[in-house]
């Protein structure tokens, strides 16, 4: 982490090899993830404000003076994960979802299959009116109820290859698949 003027304030180890997913930040937490699937660790860390030097963890460390919460094998390797509310949601590219407690990084529930089937997501979640959506490179919007017990709400197909994020534009959801560009909205 550096300072507006490039000065080094903190740094640490124990990324994996390659690091896709955004990081996100609340008021009191940063969230850093790197989840490269030829890797054995793929970690989710939760970094304390006003962290300086090297804030590496010890070995079977879970916490620190500046890293509130970690664990080693819970991030993705494309979708960034999803801060939404006072829960942290994670979407493994292979259909899978994961929920903790944002602030004590808490299980809330491990590894859910998105659905049966094979189902692959390179496409960020993102949330809205308590709910987590998740669309799949098969274009399919899988909507999960939010926060800390699994429930599959819907499933809405658009039956065309999506890998991009949507984009938010005031009320309005911008969905690119291969061929198309869809600008949704709630009826007026």
């Amino acid at each position: 982490s550096y300072d507006l003027d490039g000065k080094l304030l903190w740094e640490f180890g124990g990324m994996s090899s390659i690091d896709i997913p955004t990081p996100s930040a609340t008021s009191n937490l940063l969230y850093v993830c790197s989840g490269y699937v030829g890797d054995r660790v793929r970690p989710i860390f939760a970094v304390k404000p006003g962290a300086s030097g090297d804030i590496t963890l010890k070995p079977g460390e879970t916490n620190s003076e500046f890293i509130a919460w970690y664990h080693p094998t819970g991030a993705s390797y494309n979708p960034s994960p999803l801060l939404y509310g006072d829960y942290f949601h994670v979407l493994l590219d292979f259909g899978f979802l994961s929920c903790y407690d944002a602030h004590s990084g808490r299980l809330g529930y491990a590894k859910q299959r998105v659905r049966p089937e094979t189902t692959s997501f390179t496409a960020s979640p993102w949330g809205s009116n308590g709910k987590i959506f998740a669309l799949s490179e098969d274009g399919d919007t899988f909507v999960f109820q939010a926060g800390p017990e699994y429930k599959l709400l819907h499933k809405n197909s658009l039956d065309e290859m999506c890998m991009a994020t949507p984009a938010i534009a005031g009320d309005r959801l911008i969905i690119r698949t291969l061929t198309k560009l869809y600008c949704i909205r709630q009826a007026k």
